[in-house]
């Protein structure tokens, strides 16, 4: 007869294998591959280097609303930002390229900083990361940190994702050539809302 301390000894190997392997599948989950549209799509955009944006941008900041229609070109690293307030309040435009980043006014004063980021907040109260929207502004995630809750339609484009503290959704895309560009779209964080209405893409053949 095999007393009980005996009988316990004989399953401690197995009980202890069981362990590893239920500690080794909750440890390691299988990860769920990308879509082939998006992977696909991520590519195509990346190389997407150089356009023109048209439309218009509503920005809400605590209680207080400005509304200006946009005209953005971007080639590489360079681009022009112009934001026309209408009812007469001015047009603001931001100039980046290897040798700085200026700011021309509404009243014509011609401003330069470091980085876009704090031209805008020193002069129009707000800020939006502008290296980010570059990329956010194709459909895409800025490379550099992992997105987070990034959701997919089932034609492979970005619905939304939160990065560096925004929270970024998509309400409509246009077709431009070979290209799916968003035509509509919202960025959130703590103390900003922004809204994109674009009407027209302009991009190479």
């Amino acid at each position: 007869m095999i007393g009980r301390r005996s009988i316990s000894s004989l399953f401690q190997p197995a009980a202890f294998a069981l362990v590893l392997a239920l500690a080794g599948c909750a440890a390691a989950p299988p990860q769920t591959a990308l879509p082939a549209d998006w992977l696909r799509r991520q590519s195509l955009l990346n190389d997407l280097r150089e356009w023109r944006v048209s439309g218009r941008i509503a920005i809400q900041h605590a209680r207080e609303g400005w509304n200006a229609s946009l005209h953005w070109k971007q080639n590489g690293d360079e681009f022009v930002l112009r934001l026309s307030a209408p009812l007469g309040q001015g047009t603001v435009e931001l100039t980046g390229s290897e040798a700085g980043v200026s700011m021309r006014t509404a009243d014509n004063r011609l401003l330069h900083a470091d980085t876009p980021e704090m031209l805008m907040q020193d002069n129009l109260g707000w800020h939006v990361p502008l290296r980010g929207l570059s990329f956010w502004v194709r459909g895409l995630p800025e490379p550099g940190s992992e997105p987070e809750n990034l959701s997919l339609d089932a034609n492979g484009r970005i619905q939304e994702l939160r990065q560096d503290g925004w929270h970024v959704s998509y309400e409509r895309y246009l077709d431009e050539g070979s290209y799916q560009l968003p035509g509509k779209m919202t960025l959130e964080n703590e103390e900003l809302r922004v809204r994109l209405v674009i009407s027209d893409w302009n991009v190479p053949a």
